[in-house]
């Protein structure tokens, strides 16, 4: 198995870390984190190791040759900080991982990026196109000839009807149903629970049965 290793120790990981070793296709090594109270213990028997710090390429190399691994997942909820932990540790050579678990239906049509997770339940119809950095997460649907790009996350039960496409960096919180073609736009977030029948814009926060623009996203 490749040796990888998990950037970040909040709950996150832990999920990450679950559907790694149901996947069986990766040998964790350790975790990164830049909370220094919690360098040298463990999750799981998993060491938390020391010395890391956010965008220090120079202790990359170092860790890459003493851990004699080069694969990565950045598991931090927060979208905007894991989009730049994803592309930092690029940059500095590593390779982000695809994990799905074994209890997902990923179709032999489906297009995937990198550093893409999806979770138990999942069904990836065929056809879809799946950016980098995307979560999926437990129980959803991705339908066929949807178009997801870049950095977003899916949270559980959301169906993606056919034809769907979420822009970069977008949110689609618990429960949501983007109907038949309906577009979101970037960096927008999607409330749980909300029906989408109409067009969502970029940057914007939206929700509701119908899905209605409530304000600008400014955060993001």
């Amino acid at each position: 198995m490749e040796r990888m290793i998990i950037v970040g120790t909040g709950q996150q990981s832990q999920v990450v870390a679950y559907n790694i070793m149901m996947q069986g296709a990766y040998e964790i090594v350790g975790y990164f984190d830049i909370d220094t109270s919690k360098w040298g213990k463990s999750i799981a028997s998993i060491p938390i190791l020391s010395g890391y710090k956010d965008y220090e390429s120079e202790y990359l190399r170092k860790a890459e040759d003493i851990l004699q691994a080069h694969h990565f997942y950045v598991a931090l909820g927060n979208m905007k900080a894991r989009r730049k932990l994803f592309e930092f540790f690029i940059r500095c050579g590593w390779i982000p991982v695809d994990i799905v678990h074994p209890a997902a239906t990923v179709s032999l049509g489906a297009r995937l990026g990198k550093g893409v997770m999806i979770e138990a339940g999942c069904l990836i119809t065929p056809n879809p196109i799946i950016g980098d950095n995307v979560v999926i997460n437990t129980g959803s649907q991705v339908n066929h000839d949807n178009q997801i790009a870049d950095h977003v996350y899916i949270a559980s039960g959301v169906i993606l009807s056919g034809g769907v496409q979420v822009g970069e960096g977008s949110l689609i919180d618990d429960g949501v149903i983007v109907t038949l073609g309906k577009k979101v736009g970037r960096n927008s977030i999607i409330g749980a629970g909300s029906v989408v029948t109409k067009d969502i814009p970029d940057n914007v926060i939206a929700y509701g049965n119908p899905c209605r623009v409530i304000r600008d996203n400014v955060q993001w």
